[in-house]
C-alpha cells in the first residue's frame, strides 16, 4: 500500500491556501467591521466570503489527503 504523492502534494497545497484564507479574512472582518460606521459593506462580505471559502479549500484538502493515503488504486 503506497502513498499517492502527487495527489497528497495537491492536498498539502489546498491546505496551504486554505490557510492563508484563514488567516486573512478575520482580518478583512474586523476592518469590515470598523468601516460599518461609514456604511461600506464590502469589507465585511469580502471577509466573510474567504472565510467559508478557506473552510471550504480546508475540508477539500483534507479530504485528498486522506484520498492519497488510502484510496489504492483510484
Amino acid at each position: 500500500m503506497s502513498t499517492n504523492k502527487s495527489l497528497l502534494y495537491k492536498g498539502i497545497k489546498y491546505e496551504v491556501v486554505a490557510l492563508l484564507f484563514i488567516i486573512v479574512a478575520p482580518v478583512l472582518i474586523t476592518i469590515g467591521f470598523k468601516a460599518l460606521k461609514d456604511d461600506i459593506y464590502s469589507w465585511l462580505v469580502i471577509g466573510c466570503l474567504a472565510a467559508i471559502f478557506g473552510i471550504g479549500l480546508g475540508f477539500k484538502g483534507i479530504q485528498l489527503i486522506i484520498s492519497a493515503f488510502f484510496d489504492g488504486n483510484k
